[in-house]
């Protein structure tokens, strides 16, 4: 894993020092170097929050500012062509794609719609369950736990139909659904609930996605 990020680092400074192309101009150097410090920011972020997921929480103002330098890019008349098409790897493009289709995936700009209220509901219910596990024998556990864990699941189901089940709510309650059905064998995961794993695969796979993209360039 160490090395797919640092892979994404060296993808990045081929951004900021153009290895190999002809001198930039300074307003489009200037855009490529905001682009970069927001990528490597937003990379960061990312980095620290995978696990447990709380990248649409705490990752959404670096988000922002990597995804506002794109923009700043794609508006510019001068700049636009030469830092996202010119090169055969187009860096700067793959890397705006992998953010934002990681960002849209994990249903990030939906936690936004939460108030502090039903965020805070849902960890107080999640920590009632685990609070549950932690305490109960485990042979009684599906007994004892069983009135705390269906509250917390039809509150995440309600919060999944409303449009409002981002990633970070949707890796907690697959990790207490884990040990619910898993380590305590209480139960089958609902078929109604596999979007909730695919998900959470999705935002781990974004390392990946770098790896490949670095890979693919010459100059790196």
């Amino acid at each position: 894993m160490g090395r797919l990020w640092a892979c994404l680092i060296v993808s990045v400074l081929c951004v900021v020092y153009g290895f190999g192309g002809a001198k930039l101009e300074a307003e489009c150097k200037t855009l490529q170097q905001k682009f970069a410090s927001s990528s490597t920011q937003f990379t960061n972020c990312l980095g620290k929050n995978t696990k447990p997921v709380h990248i649409c929480v705490n990752c959404v103002d670096t988000f922002k500012n990597v995804n506002s330098s794109f923009v700043n890019i794609t508006q510019s008349a001068n700049c636009s062509e030469t830092l996202l098409d010119s090169d055969n790897a187009m860096v700067t493009r793959r890397l705006w794609d992998a953010y934002y289709n990681m960002w849209s995936s994990a249903l990030c700009d939906s936690c936004s719609g939460l108030t502090v209220d039903i965020a805070e509901n849902f960890i107080n219910k999640t920590n009632e369950v685990v609070h549950c596990f932690e305490t109960t024998p485990h042979r009684t556990i599906c007994q004892k736990c069983n009135n705390e864990y269906d509250t917390l699941l039809n509150l995440f189901k309600t919060l999944q139909r409303d449009g409002f089940a981002c990633a970070d709510l949707a890796d907690s309650m697959n990790s207490t659904s884990h040990s619910w059905s898993v380590s305590y064998n209480c139960g089958h995961l609902p078929l109604e609930y596999l979007p909730v794993l695919t998900m959470t695969l999705g935002v781990s796979l974004v390392p990946v996605i770098f790896y490949l993209a670095c890979g693919s360039s010459a100059d790196c």
